[in-house]
């Protein structure tokens, strides 16, 4: 403290008004600290993740499995896999566990690449490549604003209908291969999609996500290259923030009456609730997430990208009366990143439209890998009863 201030506080002692003074400062002092949290949640809600931290810590592996620590997700029935570096060791069924760890069944390949491990990242790519689905694949770049995506198309290209895939925030288009074979299987071509700041396709200007304001677009020129090539009808599958930019492209696509239907696998469907649900495991207060989003909608936006950005134009069930395409929707209560409540809620806005199916123990768009039969035949059944097949 300079000589000034020292006076400065004496004098505010000596007038009896240190209290007031002392309260200003925790006053101005907790202010700062609101916006500091405020922006932090708001500045990683854009910013696309550059990396992700190993999760789980491989105890040892041995002639049954892997060995690894008991998380909400290690425990859990099905088929699921680690990264380990840029590689993915597939895990099986629980064979062993106790309070403290779990044991799962692994292949050859994996327990040699998990053999020394100490750490990994949990996954559900037990499906990540398009040749574990089909031999058919052709690599396309998608013209976008921003430049040339890149995308897959898995199957005979021949078909009236397409279906096109929009992985969630934070991955790739590998997330979408588990659901392939749903479509191929019923001779619809797959299109897994990239889009703008991902990783994979172009960054945007500013590198920030719109959380599906803009990004819809780029979805939309994947349905133009698939309309060019003859497809005459699209189904959209979107998982998480990929669910919301399927909603986006079915209320805003100039190509919407094309669309003959949408599944959504525990998608953004509101990015509020979403947002409460976060800071809640963090336990901070609720009312962290308006000032969050006060500060993404504000004008000056620095930290969404020089555009600010607008929760209610994302949240769905506010726009229930803009979506005319049947909808699938499934969603776990247990999720654990992005409550059901908005997709609860989009379903009784419009249940002329919305199917609405809800897991219990599946984990964030971990539904195939909880029960894969299930999964498929949810969504088999579902697309046979529209007649949406491949002619």
């Amino acid at each position: 403290m300079t000589t000034e201030a020292r006076r400065a506080a004496a004098a505010e002692w000596h007038g009896g008004r240190l209290a007031l003074v002392a309260g200003g400062v925790v006053a101005a002092g907790a202010a700062l600290a609101v916006t500091g949290a405020s922006a932090v949640l708001a500045s990683m809600l854009v910013t696309p993740p550059r990396s992700q931290p190993d999760d789980i810590r491989v105890l040892g592996v041995d002639d049954r499995g892997v060995r690894v620590n008991r998380t909400p997700d290690t425990g859990l029935p099905g088929v699921y896999a680690l990264w380990v570096g840029e590689r993915l060791a597939v895990l099986g069924d629980v064979v062993a566990q106790d309070a403290a760890s779990v044991t799962r069944a692994v292949d050859d390949r994996s327990r040699a690449l998990l053999e020394g491990v100490s750490s990994a990242r949990w996954s559900g790519y037990a499906l990540y490549k398009p040749a574990h689905v089909t031999d058919v694949v052709e690599r396309v770049e998608v013209a976008t604003e921003v430049g040339p995506a890149p995308a897959w198309i898995m199957g005979d290209q021949r078909a009236s209908t397409w279906c096109v895939q929009v992985h969630g925030r934070g991955v790739t288009r590998r997330e979408t291969i588990r659901a392939a074979p749903i479509y191929l299987e019923r001779g619809i071509p797959v299109m897994a999609v990239s889009y703008r700041n991902d990783t994979e396709a172009p960054p945007s200007r500013h590198g920030k996500y719109r959380l599906g304001l803009d990004e819809w677009r780029d979805v939309d020129a994947a349905i133009d290259l698939a309309l060019s090539r003859g497809a005459r009808r699209i189904v959209l599958q979107g998982w998480s923030m990929g669910g919301q930019i399927a909603l986006q492209v079915a209320r805003r696509s100039r190509h919407r009456r094309r669309i003959a239907g949408i599944v959504l696998d525990s998608p953004v469907v509101g990015w509020r609730p979403t947002l409460r649900l976060q800071v809640a495991l963090v336990r901070m207060p609720a009312w962290l997430v308006d000032t969050a989003v006060g500060l993404l909608e504000s004008p000056a936006a620095v930290l969404s990208g020089s555009r600010s950005l607008d929760f209610d134009e994302l949240d769905n069930v506010l726009h229930a009366d803009a979506l005319s395409q049947p909808i699938l929707l499934l969603h776990s209560a247990d999720d654990g990143y992005v409550p059901p409540d908005a997709s609860r809620a989009l379903a009784t806005a419009r249940p002329d439209l919305v199917e609405y199916r809800e897991w219990s123990r599946a984990r964030h768009t971990k539904l195939w890998n909880l029960d894969r039969e299930r999964y498929e035949r949810e969504i088999g059944t579902w697309l046979d009863a529209r007649g949406i097949t491949a002619a």
